[in-house]
């Protein structure tokens, strides 16, 4: 996120990546944890809700209506696997508050419970997948933002960088 100052506002993307982070990203201490995960945001694509394509999963509360469709993709990292090459991804609504700097989900229950709509699929497939809701990505972060480049060497055998087969 761009450096500002006190009175300047988040914008709605950065507001709903701020929402993202703060909801998926999870340090599970892997390198002190033999049984912990890092998950953390590696993609994301957004559009108005205005310019949805599909129909709402549900009827649109007047109260609190979707503002954006957000397309995501999560990736992990354990001890044992190093940084996992398969990936899920899922699509959100959210409705983003600008004036009062406040994103959330719409249709938070529902939209946890189904299985991921991207699921087990390669890097390159991934970001393809969340592209194809619009371009260019509001996100990209391919390396596990928890450890360093010597820990991904050391986990991984390289830092995973090279796994694209397309440019982003």
């Amino acid at each position: 996120m761009a450096n500002r100052t006190s009175k300047q506002l988040l914008t709605p993307e950065e507001l709903t990546i701020q929402k993202l982070k703060e909801t998926f990203n999870h340090n599970g201490n892997i390198l002190t944890d033999p049984n912990g995960t890092n998950v953390w945001l590696m993609a994301v694509s957004a559009i108005t809700f205005t310019d949805c394509p599909f129909d709402p999963p549900l009827p649109v509360p007047d109260n609190h209506p979707p503002t954006h469709q957000v397309r995501i993709v999560l990736r992990t990292t354990d001890s044992q696997s190093g940084t996992n090459p398969y990936v899920d991804g899922s699509d959100f609504f959210f409705h983003v508050d600008e004036p009062n700097q406040n994103a959330e989900f719409v249709w938070e229950d529902e939209s946890f419970a189904e299985s991921p709509h991207f699921h087990g699929g390669d890097i390159p497939s991934a970001i393809t997948w969340v592209k194809s809701l619009t371009e260019p990505l509001l996100y990209l972060c391919l390396k596990d933002p928890f450890l360093t480049a010597e820990q991904l060497i050391s986990l991984n055998g390289h830092e995973e960088a090279d796994l694209l087969t397309e440019p982003v």
